[in-house]
């Protein structure tokens, strides 16, 4: 691949648009969940599931303690929300961001995946 291909794909992934929301981490084996919001959904999975795996990086001890019990799994990743792109101030994104992980952290009688 030419040096032109590499600057024109790297440009692309900059410039892709992020999908933002809340998201939970699942247990099926003891039906515990966790939630947080974000400002990209597309990454988020492969970050909490390699603070896990890399053991004792995890500032959630609940969620790190699950996961050591019950084995990775027995562990789901699941967007519950997005929010629409429609132009808003970062200061009003991070405002529907909290206020939505507070939502759903009541639907489901969750932690804060962070802890």
């Amino acid at each position: 691949m030419d040096n032109a291909r590499k600057r024109e794909l790297a440009q692309t992934y900059k410039e892709r648009k992020r999908r933002r929301g809340v998201f939970a981490v699942r247990c099926g084996a003891t039906g515990q969940a966790w939630v947080a919001a974000t400002q990209n959904l597309d990454t988020q999975q492969n970050a909490v599931w390699f603070m896990l795996k890399n053991g004792g990086s995890h500032c959630n001890r609940a969620l790190h303690a699950a996961w050591k019990e019950q084995g990775e799994d027995a562990f789901a990743y699941e967007i519950l929300a997005e929010l629409p792109d429609d132009g808003q101030s970062d200061y009003a994104i991070r405002a529907d961001l909290k206020s939505l992980e507070l939502e759903w952290r009541g639907k489901l009688s969750a932690e804060g995946v962070t802890g």
